[in-house]
């Protein structure tokens, strides 16, 4: 593990890319939006940091801004890259979601990804789409980590453990995104149930106090995304459809 990063706890966006990837591909799961699901992750990280801090929301449909946090600091160094973007112009919860999908410039999956290879725990490698088109991958190179991670998540999902404030903001994200089945598959409990538990932790911890608070309003923002993008995609199916009929 790169001695730098051996002093930096692990962030909610590090922890989601680990469970979203395959071990063995590299590649994230199907279905997944990695920008939002990096944005939406980053944009928890900043909230638990208190880097950010998001305004009320007006009404029940409305986005709450995003602005910097005057004066505060960091010494990790993507949460500092993070907090600059939100700097450089507050926007509202669900845009800022969609612009963190990207830190100065780059993917901030493949920054992740770059991180959790100086951690040791994710391995760097060419690969290629359909044998054509190249890709990078990202298989895992250690599973400690990952291991006990989901063995934490499976004890607060399935056997009803409390979880730390760092495994609440983890599910409840999972949760925004429709992803609990990654900790959840092949398990007595029904996804449903699996869900209705997840739901109970993030109203349990979220609201704690105001760093939570604001986490909650930034999950918020990253569910109304998901519903955003998958109503997009059923308008567009059906717009498709409707036009292939018609021809």
């Amino acid at each position: 593990m790169d001695e730098t990063m051996r002093t930096q706890p692990w962030l909610v966006v590090e922890d989601l890319l680990l469970l979203l990837l395959d071990d063995q591909r590299g590649t994230l799961s199907v279905g997944v939006d990695p920008g939002l699901a990096m944005g939406g992750a980053l944009l928890m990280d900043l909230a638990r940091a208190g880097l950010v801090e998001l305004s009320p929301r007006a009404g029940l449909l409305s986005s709450p801004t995003v602005t910097a946090v005057p004066d505060a600091h960091t010494s990790d160094p993507l949460l500092r890259a993070g907090a600059g973007v939100v700097a450089a112009k507050p926007r509202n919860a669900m845009v800022m979601v969609r612009t963190l999908a990207k830190v100065d410039g780059e993917s901030t999956r493949d920054l992740v990804a770059a991180r959790l290879v100086e951690r040791g725990v994710l391995e760097r490698r060419g690969g290629r789409v359909l044998g054509l088109f190249p890709r990078t991958e990202w298989p895992t190179a250690d599973a400690a980590h990952e291991a006990a991670l989901r063995a934490g998540l499976r004890e607060v999902l399935i056997l009803d453990r409390d979880p730390s404030p760092h495994e609440a903001a983890v599910i409840s994200i999972l949760q925004a995104l429709n992803q609990l089945r990654v900790v959840a598959k092949d398990e007595a409990r029904t996804l449903r149930d699996v869900t209705k538990r997840a739901k109970a932790i993030r109203e349990a911890n979220l609201a704690s106090d105001a760093v939570e608070a604001t986490l909650q309003a930034a999950m918020q923002a990253a569910e109304a995304a998901t519903i955003a993008a998958v109503s997009a995609a059923v308008s567009a199916a059906v717009v498709a459809t409707a036009g292939g009929s018609a021809g």
